[in-house]
């Protein structure tokens, strides 16, 4: 009996993966540029570690996990993972949403368009349930919400590894204490280190074009220019290009806008702009596509200036994420209180943070 439901169970997550695709936005060497690039210019002000060639290395490369989990033959992977990615924005309209009223809330969203397309007048595409394997096209994907879920993971983490860098200050701790303290610090780092990546990841997605649109892969629907259906336009936005024009983190940094500074108060809307800049761009892109303007002088500004905006808004998110995760006192005295307990075997009254 397992044995046979083993089988069942690799067959459909294999189906499952190879029906999702593996479409991406910029592929390694752009997502690893994008996340360079932001940490080399993160303000003088913020943390050495962050800044440093094992932080640099490792959140680079970590920016690539949410494209390697579209590998991983698990249909629930697959199913929460793959419309992380990307945001159709013209797909929110026949849902009786725009941009910028649809909900920020991922379980909010999903109910949203659950009532939408239960509706009998309902004017959207129908959902081929034979093809839908993983059970993810009535959506138009989570993007937005995917940055700033992650983005909290990262406040987080950041809060963690600050409340115990305040801790190790304490004057009277013993070396036993401060050993461990230093075991602790570097955990926590560690852990900001992968959200960090993975938001970068989000972030950079967020700058594709085609990460905006359901004309994802070529254009679809209504074509009156005439621009290309070719699918293979994805992959070759994603790699193809950046090779073509040998783009370089320096091209970056020269025209990303390193004193952006994001309204804490209002990250969603600082995210859904970011979303709208990208989405602005899909049809000039079609269009230098058909001229052959992408493979030029002009080209290469284009995708540059994409690149140098993720990599802007990354820079400000993570100097956003480190303000906002400044320990209080209170914060810190929990903290402390909460290991003290645990040493002597007590029930903490409250959680840790």
């Amino acid at each position: 009996m397992r044995g046979g439901l083993r089988a069942l169970v690799c067959g459909v997550a294999c189906v499952v993966a190879c029906a999702a695709g593996q479409a991406r936005a910029w592929d390694g060497a752009g997502h690893r540029m994008i996340t360079r690039v932001a940490l080399a210019n993160l303000r003088e002000e913020m943390p050495a570690w962050l800044k440093d060639d094992t932080s640099e290395f490792a959140c680079s490369d970590m920016s690539q996990v949410p494209d390697r989990w579209r590998s991983v033959r698990v249909p629930q992977l697959t199913h929460l993972n793959n419309p992380d990615h990307y945001l159709d924005v013209d797909d929110l309209e026949p849902l009786g949403m725009t941009l910028r009223t649809m909900p920020q809330l991922r379980h909010e969203f999903v109910k949203a368009i659950s009532l939408a397309r239960a509706k009998p007048d309902f004017a959207g595409e129908p959902v081929n349930e034979a093809k839908d394997l993983a059970k993810t096209d009535e959506y138009p994907g989570f993007l937005p919400i995917a940055t700033l879920e992650t983005y909290g993971k990262l406040v987080g983490a950041f809060k963690t590894a600050r409340t115990l860098e305040e801790l190790a200050k304490q004057p009277g701790t013993s070396a036993e204490l401060k050993a461990k303290r230093e075991k602790q610090i570097e955990a926590a780092r560690w852990n900001a280190r992968v959200h960090l990546g993975q938001l970068s990841h989000f972030v950079g997605d967020t700058s594709q074009p085609l990460h905006t649109t359901r004309h994802h892969h070529g254009w679809v629907g209504e074509n009156p220019k005439k621009y290309t259906t070719d699918r293979g336009i994805h992959s070759y936005i994603d790699g193809d290009i950046i090779r073509l024009h040998k783009i370089e983190d320096a091209d970056l940094a020269k025209v990303a806008d390193f004193a952006r500074e994001l309204n804490r108060e209002d990250l969603w809307g600082e995210t859904l702009s970011a979303i709208e800049r990208s989405f602005a761009q899909v049809e000039p892109l079609y269009a230098m596509h058909q001229s052959g303007e992408l493979q030029q002088d002009k080209g290469k500004v284009f995708i540059i200036e994409r690149l140098a905006d993720s990599a802007a808004q990354l820079n400000a998110i993570v100097e956003a994420a480190w303000m906002d995760a400044a320990p209080t006192p209170k914060e810190v005295g929990d903290l402390s209180r909460y290991e003290e307990s645990e040493k002597q075997g007590k029930t903490p009254a409250a959680s840790a943070p």
